[in-house]
């Protein structure tokens, strides 16, 4: 009997959780409109940490590249500044790699951005599956920021099956 119940779990086991199979995904962000002599902003270092949880508790293995700072906002879809991250992600074995381009306002002392765009690429190809805009200028404590920011990443994780 117990052998008969062992089988059965075992067979359960292969068939239904199998297709069960976590992406992997790596995070950039990019701040612009920020000297570089300013520190990095707690927004940005907020949209990280953001990033980083929402797909791990989604079941994902994630990972980030450093913040990056640029001048100014890039005119393509995927920064030039960006490819040397994407090649080590891709080297890394990453299927994602998002990229969150947080735009400043010059002498902003706030330091909160004013849009925030979020890109989601297939690592291999760099193709681009989704983007979606986030701008949102309230005045809210860290830990309702951090709630808003997560609610606007989760946008992105369905479309990880849109590949």
């Amino acid at each position: 009997m117990a052998k008969k119940i062992f089988f059965s779990v075992l067979v359960f086991g292969i068939f239904f959780l199998s297709p069960l199979e976590a992406a992997t995904v790596s995070f950039l962000v990019i701040e612009t409109g920020l000297s570089e002599e300013a520190g990095t902003s707690q927004h940005s270092g907020l949209w990280e940490s953001g990033l980083l949880d929402v797909f791990f508790e989604a079941g994902h293995i994630v990972s980030n590249a450093p913040i990056l700072r640029l001048g100014k906002r890039p005119g393509e879809i995927f920064p030039d500044e960006a490819l040397g991250k994407l090649h080590e992600a891709v080297e890394g074995g990453v299927d994602f790699f998002i990229i969150a381009l947080l735009d400043y306002a010059p002498n902003d002392a706030i330091q909160k951005p004013d849009r925030v765009s979020l890109r989601l690429f297939n690592a291999v190809s760099r193709n681009l599956i989704y983007e979606q805009q986030y701008t949102d200028k309230t005045s809210k404590n860290s830990g309702e920021e951090f709630t808003s920011l997560k609610q606007a990443v989760r946008g992105l994780v369905p479309h990880l099956n849109d590949r």
